[in-house]
Order: structure tokens, then sequence, then C-alpha cells
């Protein structure tokens, strides 16, 4: 029996890849196969992380084999992703997937036992086979559904930020580490000591953290128009304020900038090529097929934004939107007349200041209100017209306006006399 395992080991990944390839032909729905890719990079991940975890505490274990990730091989590592995210999801066009997903769970209970010596199991294995359905297959197959069906958007977002910071932050570290050891190439130095705690890393990873804090606002400017960063979930208007006023691809400039922040801090020199081939991919071969999409999708109102902003380098003053937003700010109210100076002074674009009792509604604090007509009130409606004055009251805003962080500064502001106040609209007044 055990020489029969170890012979049939290429079927383990041949079988689950053409099986994966013959749905991926059957299914001609860009929609189902890009909430499979997804899956399968959450399983990836979650996948690799759990076999680590599993190796460690003894759960199971892996013979020798002559290409392995962190000790995990990566074969049955792949064959595992591809069962776990591809075949299910693209198969759901026939099979609901919950009845694919509970019969997967039990080919794992009876295949795991009987893949020895090729795995290992110690008697309590079952804790790491409950972990990975919980961590692995459950949630790919909740983000694959949702994409598919573009429900829960704020949900969908939340799966894909962590999805690519933990790419971000994790996988890219630990793959230019692992090929580094493997080649020599660019090794400094045969152990990876990297000590925190200079003047340089602390800059470095405050720098990272600003950096990180407007990639969120991207995505938070993507969430209120509907989409998400994965690009083939994209939003159902184009997106012109927030980041997108100052450059027109900021998430891909803040992940390049990470990676090569991370590789100062990480001291790992190969992050630096990781950095160029993000920035040329996103600039090459991305762009050029994101130019054409976007281009077919929304014609000159996609070619007009693209001529007002580069693609890399931030302009220093935003570039204007086809419809201005509004801020409401009270005349009778002292702070709130010296804010409007204040804002007035530094010639904001693309923005139009009201008085605040002339709103249709009694209001109680500064109002600001999109194009798209989503508002925000207190220190998120500040942070929002940052946005409109220059790149570095931008950052501010976006930095202020993060959520925790907008929480904290509106209960600083109302302890310091900043509260809300009761203002009288015409309506109001006349009563």
């Amino acid at each position: 029996m055990t020489p029969d395992v170890v012979a049939l080991r290429p079927l383990f990944v041949l079988i689950p890849v053409v099986l994966a390839g013959g749905l991926w032909l059957a299914v001609n729905d860009i929609r189902r196969r890009s909430a499979a890719v997804l899956a399968l990079l959450w399983n990836l991940i979650g996948l690799t992380a759990l076999n680590v975890l599993a190796i460690s505490v003894g759960w199971w274990s892996f013979d020798s084999a002559p290409a392995a990730l962190l000790g995990v091989p990566v074969d049955l590592l792949l064959a595992w992703a591809i069962l776990w995210s591809v075949i299910p999801v693209l198969s759901a066009r026939w099979i609901p997937l919950p009845y694919t997903v509970t019969a997967l769970i039990v080919l794992d209970v009876y295949a795991m036992p009987a893949l020895r010596p090729v795995v290992e199991l110690r008697g309590d294995w079952w804790w790491g086979e409950l972990i990975g359905v919980v961590t692995c297959l459950i949630p790919a197959s909740i983000l694959a559904t949702l994409t598919f069906h573009r429900r829960g958007l704020t949900v969908r977002v939340g799966f894909q930020v962590t999805l690519f910071a933990t790419m971000l932050f994790v996988v890219v570290p630990v793959l230019c580490y692992e090929l580094r050891l493997r080649s020599g190439f660019l090794a400094t130095a045969p152990e990876w000591r990297p000590q925190l705690g200079s003047t340089v890393d602390i800059v470095a990873i405050q720098l990272a953290g600003v950096i990180s804090l407007a990639a969120l606002a991207a995505v938070a400017e993507f969430t209120r128009a509907g989409g998400t960063p994965w690009p083939w979930d994209p939003p159902s208007r184009v997106v012109t304020v927030g980041p997108y006023a100052y450059v027109a691809n900021p998430m891909q400039l803040c992940a390049t900038l990470l990676v090569v922040i991370a590789a100062v801090v990480l001291q790992i020199p190969l992050m630096f090529v990781a950095a160029v081939m993000t920035a040329t991919f996103s600039a090459g071969v991305a762009a050029y097929v994101e130019d054409d999409a976007l281009t077919r999708r929304f014609g000159d109102q996609w070619s007009v934004y693209r001529r007002s902003v580069r693609n890399w380098i931030p302009h220093w003053r935003p570039a204007p939107s086809a419809t201005a937003a509004r801020v409401y700010l009270a005349r009778g109210c002292d702070p709130c007349s010296d804010l409007a100076a204040w804002i007035v002074a530094r010639r904001p674009i693309g923005l139009e200041l009201l008085a605040a009792e002339e709103h249709s509604e009694p209001l109680r604090r500064i109002r600001y209100e999109s194009s798209d007509g989503l508002p925000r009130s207190g220190v998120p409606a500040v942070a929002a017209v940052m946005a409109h004055l220059n790149l570095a009251w931008a950052i501010t805003g976006w930095v202020i306006g993060t959520p925790g962080i907008s929480h904290l500064m509106q209960l600083l502001v109302d302890a310091s006399g900043g509260q809300a106040r009761d203002i009288p609209t015409p309506t109001a007044q006349s009563e």
C-alpha cells in the first residue's frame, strides 16, 4: 500500500489541475472565474499558514519533497488549494456550493489518513482540519459567492483588504527571503537578523502607516462607488475623488512604496526587485488592459479623467471633478466662520461652500456632501474637505478620516468646545 501512494503522488496534483482546467474552459463567465481566482489566492495563503502551524504543532508532517515552501510540499499545497477553491466555485454553476464544500470536508476526513507516508498524521490531526475548514475553505467560499453575486459589498472589501495586505506584508517578504536563501541572489548575509528600532526604521514604519491609510482612503472611494479593489469587481462609475483626484493608480503606487519600505526595514534587498516588478507590471500590462476596458465602459468620461491625472506621480493640486462637492458651515458660529475663511484662503478645487442655515434639514455639525450625495459630518467632513486643497492637506485628511482615528479626533474636538450645535434652518425660523 505504501509504495502505491508514493507512486501515485503525481496524480494528487494532476487530477485537480486537469479538472480545474476543464471547468475553466466550460465556465465562460468572467465573474465566476474571477471569484474562483480570489478563492484560490485566499486558500494558497491560508493553507500555507495552516500547514506551517500543523508542522510546528505536530498535527501532521510531510515526507521529503523536491520543492517545498516553509517545509510544505508545493505540489500538495497547490492541489489542496485548487480543490478548495477553483473546483467548487466553478462547479457551482451546476452544483450548489454548500454541497461541494460538504463533500470536500468528507473527502479530507477520509483521504488524509490514506496518504501515508506522504502525510503522517498524529491522533489529534483533526484540529488542523477544523481550523483549515473555518479559516480557509468556508471564508474562500463566502468571498467567491459574494463576489459572483455582487452582494455584501463591505464584507467583500474587508476580505480583499485582508487578502491583499497579507500578500503585501507577509507573502512577498517570505517569498523574497526564501528565494534569497535558495539562490543567494542579492544576499547580504547568510543569516537574516533584522534589527528593528533604528531611527530609519521608526521613520520608515511611520511613513508606511501613512501610506497604508492613503491606500485605504482609495479603497473607501471605490467602496462608495459600489466596487472593490479587485479589477474584476469594479465600481459602477469612474472614481475621480479622494486619492484618485491626485493620481490614477493610488493603490498600486502605495503598494509599491510599501514593498520598498518593507525592503528597508526587513533588510531583504530582493524586495526592491519585487517592487520594480510590481511597478512594471502595473504600469505596463495592467495599465494597458485597464485603460482599454475602462475606455470601452465609460467612454469620454474616462478619457477626460485620464488626461487630468498621471499614472504614478501625483499632482500637487487635485483634478476637478465633473460635479462639485458641497460643504455646509454655519454663518452664526465663530469657529465655523473661521474654518470657512481658512478653507477659502486655500482655494479649494471642486468644492462649494454653503451656509448650514440654508440646508434642507437641521444640521448640528459641519456637513460635507460629495458629488454623489453621500454625506459626512464632523471630523470626517473636515477630512473630506482637505482632499480639495492640496496633496499635503489631502494626506492629512486621509489619516484623520480613517475610522477609529476620526472617532477619537471627534471626541477630542467635542471635549475642546467643538461639540455639536443646533443650527436654525429657514423653515424653523419661519415657524
